[in-house]
């Protein structure tokens, strides 16, 4: 991702960055700058597609920016709005300022008080690539909501060619929404003529079949059912509207784990069983790994552990066992998030005694979100990164912080340190020091059982 961005700016990007938005097609659109790293940046929110900023970059020739600046002047709500939206812009970045960093006086004050881009006056109007990429970010800027009505919609083709190639025309984006035990996932996948990113889903006569967007909801139902219910509802109606907007068919929504055992949480949702589940995975999850012999796939999640062995695409033997991170949780009464060594070791006993044994195989893959955020920790990842994190090799047994996860890690705090201990058990068992990791699983499973 970093490699698109560069080819999108013409140029390496300066400093820390978080990609904010991505377009129809899976391609950041805006980025978001930290203020100060190494060097002075005013510009919280940059234009990255090179359409838009071409796009953009027509209305300021044609002299937008003056026509806003007069009607600030004329029109007293609009000019209260865009007031509105520098405080909100000059907030935001301001937060982003850790305490401890050493500036001078005036341009600390700068960065902490000037508005959209570094304006001073906060009743103008400046650059509109940053109105524009204010908006798209949270949606409090009128000049950029104004300007984003005259974009969209765009064409495929309209993308300049500094951006991969988009999905081959006439084939419909598929979609798969998987609700479980500890989150809700939205996978919405395109047809691309060539390899544009890693994991490839899938190669097809219409071509290779990769992610546009993914989305993951951590609603934690099998620590807190009620909860984790209107969690789940809420993040399925979320995934539909961003389903339709990418007009895209949805193929597949299922429910797992917990939700066996209660019954589905929305009427998009079919509980499908453990065999089922594993068999998806199966597939999904060494669909783009180069594997030999027999292999393994380990799905860990909250509410179960599905080993399904086969070779190739040929699934041989499935077991499931409930010692998913809340099943154990809950079987051995772990209340926090950090464990002792004692408690880890009572992970460990517990989940070996559930298996028994483990027949041997050539190779071991885990998928999930334990596995692949513990891929990520491994590799000392600032934000996740697909491309980094699938066909990685894991040891479980490596120093991680809990109460110092990174920002995308943060949301499985309570769950990892158990994960992390389920895994080494199961290694234990298995003979092996260590795992591949696959970002794909059951949902890519689905999706080339789809088409």
């Amino acid at each position: 991702m970093k490699q698109r961005v560069a080819d999108q700016l013409g140029r390496k990007p300066q400093g820390k960055y978080w990609i904010h938005k991505t377009c129809p097609w899976g391609y950041p659109i805006v980025l978001k700058n930290h203020p100060y790293e190494g060097a002075i940046s005013p510009t919280l929110y940059w234009l990255s597609c090179p359409y838009l900023v071409k796009f953009v970059s027509g209305l300021e020739a044609e002299g937008m920016v003056g026509e806003y600046n007069q009607r600030i002047i004329e029109d007293p709500e609009f000019k209260r709005k865009m007031e509105n939206a520098h405080k909100s812009y000059s907030k935001e970045r301001s937060e982003l300022i850790e305490p401890d960093i050493v500036l001078d006086d005036k341009v600390l004050s700068k960065l902490r008080t000037s508005g959209v881009g570094g304006s001073e006056s906060w009743d103008g109007a400046k650059c509109l690539h940053m109105h524009l990429g204010h908006f798209l970010a949270n949606g409090e800027n009128p000049i950029g909501e104004e300007v984003w009505e005259m974009v969209t919609p765009w064409k495929a083709e309209d993308c300049p060619e500094n951006c991969p190639p988009v999905p081959t025309a006439g084939c419909k984006p598929l979609a798969v929404i998987d609700a479980g035990s500890n989150t809700c996932r939205l996978l919405i996948a395109g047809f691309y003529p060539q390899p544009l990113k890693l994991p490839i889903i899938s190669e097809g006569e219409d071509g290779y079949l990769q992610a546009m967007l993914t989305e993951v909801i951590t609603t934690e139902a099998g620590r807190d059912i009620e909860t984790g219910r209107e969690k789940t509802r809420w993040a399925v109606e979320r995934f539909l509207s961003l389903i339709e907007e990418f007009g895209a068919e949805l193929v597949g929504g299922v429910a797992t784990g917990i939700w066996r055992h209660v019954g589905t949480p929305h009427d998009k949702l079919k509980v499908i069983s453990g065999r089922d589940e594993a068999n998806f995975s199966y597939l999904g999850a060494i669909g783009s790994l180069d594997l030999k012999g027999e292999v393994a796939v380990c799905d860990l999640g909250g509410g179960s552990l599905e080993i399904v062995r086969g070779t190739g695409t040929d699934v041989r033997e499935l077991d499931s066992f409930d010692v998913g991170f809340w099943s154990v949780a809950k079987a051995l009464n772990l209340q926090k998030s950090s464990l002792s060594e004692v408690d880890a070791q009572r992970i460990r006993d517990y989940v070996k005694e559930k298996l028994g044994s483990i027949e041997p195989v050539d190779q071991m893959v885990f998928i999930g979100g334990t596995a692949t955020t513990l891929a990520g920790l491994k590799q000392e990842l600032d934000e996740y990164d697909a491309f980094r994190i699938h066909g990685f090799e894991i040891d479980p047994d490596f120093p991680f912080d809990v109460d110092n996860l990174p920002s995308w890690a943060a949301e499985r705090k309570a769950s990892i340190a158990i994960g992390a201990e389920i895994i080494k058990a199961v290694l234990e068992l298995a003979g092996k020091s260590s795992a591949v990791v696959s970002d794909l699983g059951l949902m890519a499973g689905i999706l080339c059982s789809s088409y």
